[in-house]
């Protein structure tokens, strides 16, 4: 199966490697729009246009599925009524499947950027499932941390105290709202001292249960295609993804406006 994933940058690596561990050599397609990181403080407007060229990208590509490895882009799917249904492929909600094991007395904290907060569509989702005790806290300086490399040490640690100092053991769990988090997931575990939910979980569960994508065995490719600075991004993907064994091939590439 022809398998694409997007994010603005190495954060939906997060999802890619939980997708080949469970998975095993399909084709995959990661499409790391860096040029444009971050995307959680940019216009609406120019994300929604730059999300249709990256669809019509993949439709070109004739993918089979397209995971949305992003959660700012899949709030923009939610919110500003942008149709995936116009596509050769099935589209895979990020969101949806980020909030299956949230239960109805969980009190619950979200990160994510500024922009997933503020198109609300986690608090609507959320609400939908009755919950009540939410909290919402955009993280912004946690993405540029996360491109630069900057995973640990004083400088991770200074910005994780920013902004989770008061947050210990005050929530049932905290949902990974933007798919770069999870790279910190070890430290927010330790300054919130609650239940993490990594929304690639989610993904896993609904690629078993609702795709029926089976395990195949073989060797694994990954074909990488950036539109920014490609020697960084091939730094941090080896790092990230050093215990996964895969062949991966890296382009450059730009994407064409519709």
């Amino acid at each position: 199966m022809k398998i694409g994933l997007f994010d603005s940058g190495i954060g939906g690596l997060t999802v890619l490697k939980k997708v080949i561990e469970n998975f095993g050599n399909h084709e995959y397609f990661y499409l790391a729009d860096n040029l444009n990181v971050p995307y959680g403080s940019k216009p609406i407007s120019f994300l929604r246009e730059n999300l249709k060229n990256i669809l019509s990208f993949f439709n070109k590509k004739k993918v089979d599925l397209l995971i949305s490895a992003c959660n700012t882009t899949d709030s923009i799917v939610k919110k500003t009524n942008f149709d995936t249904k116009n596509y050769s492929f099935s589209y895979v909600s990020i969101i949806d499947n980020a909030i299956k094991t949230i239960e109805r007395n969980d009190s619950v904290l979200l990160l994510a950027t500024e922009n997933t907060i503020n198109l609300g569509a986690y608090k609507e989702a959320l609400i939908k499932k009755k919950i009540t005790n939410l909290e919402e806290k955009a993280c912004p300086l946690f993405v540029p941390l996360i491109e630069e490399g900057y995973w640990d040490g004083q400088m991770a640690e200074s910005v994780l105290r920013f902004y989770l100092q008061d947050s210990k053991s005050k929530y049932h769990k905290v949902i990974l709202g933007c798919t770069h988090y999870p790279i910190l997931e070890k430290q927010i575990r330790k300054y919130t001292n609650s239940s993490i939910v990594d929304p690639a979980d989610g993904i896993v569960g609904f690629l078993k249960n609702e795709i029926n994508l089976e395990k195949t065995d073989g060797k694994i490719r990954v074909n990488y295609l950036v539109t920014g600075n490609t020697e960084k991004f091939k730094l941090l993907s080896k790092i990230f993804m050093k215990d996964v064994k895969y062949h991966p091939i890296f382009k450059k590439i730009e994407l064409e406006s519709t």
